[in-house]
């Protein structure tokens, strides 16, 4: 079942949000919501930690708001990817995700803290939308949030969150194809849904652009220009129509609002070419941008589709606590805050959430909550035993007298035990000289092989020099060559093993006819030969010592003179094995 009341936290690049939800049968309520701005001249990471921290402070504190809660945390610290990748089992699927991944993201994906879900599935392949972000800014976002006596459960980027509260709204059921657009403060979010699942992309321009421009256009400080902005987004100015402030608005508006439809529509053709032709039935909008009736009349106009605003409201009842001003902004800033509150009342323990909270983390949290109950616990349990230890006293000096005979008793044995390894050390000794005399008899044996295989390899040869067919043979030169000097990575051969190199000549004889001419004369002298190399090479390899011919080389001239003094020079190199 879920909780009966929830936090949730909306870390926002420029604002602070903090709303509790109620839940009653079906019915989900908005008890409190309260928000603060926390823009800052500069946009430094440790400097949105500070401000960030300071308004959730306030807002808590001024609220009485403590407990559990569910953090959303700023896309403009996120890195987010989209993947494509084969359906697999679930068990599998994480390796998959982090393989394909790790070869997308600019930094190497063990430093960071990531986690993904499937967005869409045709039954082949899956869309993944991952997020990852560093631990260091994790660790700080859990810091700030347990000082201001919050305990977080989960850390969930915002995308995900709000095409939650698009797929629940009934009234955009009828569009097959939609587009939700959240204009925030550094990027801008679109959400493409159709019933199969949905897209996310970031559009790196948001509201702050429009602010520096302000800045710049009027002289004034950020923090002034971008409640310029706000007021001027809500129609709060009084400004009159001859007023050059009110041309500098506008023209500094229209040029956000050019911008921003470019890279829209620059998605939007994107995603027609993904999908075939297909594209939005309407868009969607929310965000601070979309307070202004202007811009929705220009997105409109632009993209030539309707514009609706996302009205989380048909979705939560809004009780008393909640202020009129507070309702009135509910469209755009409790989107996200309101999706993860529909996830925990459907409750569905199948579908995957992304948390960027790690579990060692979180562990780490719940020690520190239940520190105080463990320090009480530890002492309850330092003095509960002191009843027995009492009564464990009288027992002690009839136990101590029972060691003392152990004891003794123990002390027999080790001197026996002393005797007998004695004896073993005596048996030990014999066993190793056994075991050296039976290696020098092995080795002596060896030797002995390889002595006497030697003259055996020069009779063998001898006798080939003696043989049928190449009489006529001579021997220049024999050479041992270490194996090891040759051996290949993979190739292991024993000690006896080596190479041996012969350099010799052998005379062709052939019988020619007194009508032969010089070319008949030398093809007889080249079948002749090769004839006699076929024979050389069979007479070597069949030795018995010859584990495998490694080289031939038969030379017809230079070193042989094969057509004018009828020899052949060559040059056999044998992988021999002395031992056989």
């Amino acid at each position: 079942m879920p909780a009966s009341k929830e936090i949730v936290v909306n870390l926002g690049t420029n604002r602070v949000t903090v709303a509790v939800f109620s839940f009653s049968s079906n019915e989900i309520g908005l008890d409190k919501i309260a928000s603060q701005t926390t823009f800052q001249d500069s946009t430094s990471e440790n400097q949105w930690i500070l401000n960030a921290g300071s308004a959730l402070k306030s807002l808590c504190k001024a609220n009485s708001i403590k407990g559990n809660a569910k953090v959303i945390l700023p896309s403009s610290q996120l890195l987010s990817k989209t993947l494509r990748v084969p359906k697999v089992e679930q068990a599998k699927q994480r390796k998959i995700v982090s393989y394909e991944l790790g070869q997308k993201m600019p930094v190497p994906l063990e430093e960071m803290v990531w986690d993904f879900q499937v967005i869409d599935d045709d039954g082949i392949e899956q869309e993944i939308l991952a997020f990852a972000v560093k631990p260091e800014f994790i660790e700080e976002v859990c810091r700030i949030v347990c000082e201001c006596g919050l305990t977080p459960t989960h850390f969930c980027p915002g995308p995900i969150l709000d095409n939650e509260v698009l797929s629940k709204s009934e009234k955009f059921h009828p569009y097959a194809e939609k587009m939700l657009i959240n204009f925030g403060a550094r990027s801008t979010n679109l959400i493409f849904s159709n019933a199969s699942g949905y897209l996310v992309r970031t559009i790196n321009l948001g509201g702050n652009a429009l602010t520096e421009s302000l800045s710049e256009s009027f002289g004034i400080p950020l923090d002034k220009a971008e409640e310029l902005k706000l007021n001027y987004f809500a129609n709060l100015l009084n400004l009159k129509k001859e007023d050059p402030a009110l041309d500098i608005l506008k023209t500094a508006s229209h040029n956000y609002y050019n911008k921003t439809v470019q890279e829209i529509t620059r998605s939007l053709v994107t995603y027609k070419r993904l999908k075939k032709g297909k594209s939005p039935q309407i868009i969607v909008a929310t965000g601070c941008p979309a307070q202004n009736p202007d811009f929705i009349e220009f997105l409109s106009q632009a993209q030539a589709l309707p514009v609706l605003i996302l009205e989380p409201r048909e979705l939560v009842r809004v009780t008393d606590d909640v202020s009129e001003h507070d309702e009135a902004q509910l469209p755009y800033n409790l989107t996200e805050s309101l999706g993860f509150a529909l996830l925990s009342q459907a409750n569905d323990s199948s579908k995957k959430v992304i948390n960027l909270l790690p579990q060692s983390l979180s562990r780490t949290i719940d020690f520190k909550k239940k520190k105080i109950w463990l320090s009480l616990a530890a002492i309850f349990l330092t003095v509960s035993p002191l009843p027995s230890y009492l009564a464990k006293m009288a027992t002690e000096k009839s136990e101590q007298e029972q060691n003392e005979l152990l004891t003794e008793k123990l002390r027999s044995k080790e001197e026996a035990l002393s005797k007998v390894g004695d004896q073993n050390k005596f048996l030990i000794a014999h066993q190793i000289i056994n075991q050296k005399g039976a290696e020098f008899v092995t080795q002596f044996t060896q030797q002995s092989k390889l002595l006497y295989s030697q003259p055996r390899l020069i009779n063998s040869l001898q006798a080939i020099t003696q043989s049928v067919g190449i009489e006529n043979i001579w021997i220049d030169s024999i050479e041992y060559v270490p194996t090891n000097q040759n051996l290949s990575v993979n190739e292991s051969l024993p000690k006896s093993t080596c190479s041996l190199i012969l350099q010799g000549r052998y005379l062709v004889a052939v019988d020619v006819d007194e009508g032969d001419s010089k070319g008949d004369k030398n093809n007889k002298l080249i079948d002749a030969n090769s004839a006699t190399q076929d024979l050389l090479t069979e007479r070597l390899s069949g030795l018995q010592q010859v584990r495998k011919l490694e080289k031939k080389v038969f030379s017809t001239d230079g070193k042989g003179d094969l057509f004018n003094r009828f020899y052949t020079h060559f040059e056999i190199q044998l992988s021999i094995n002395l031992a056989e």
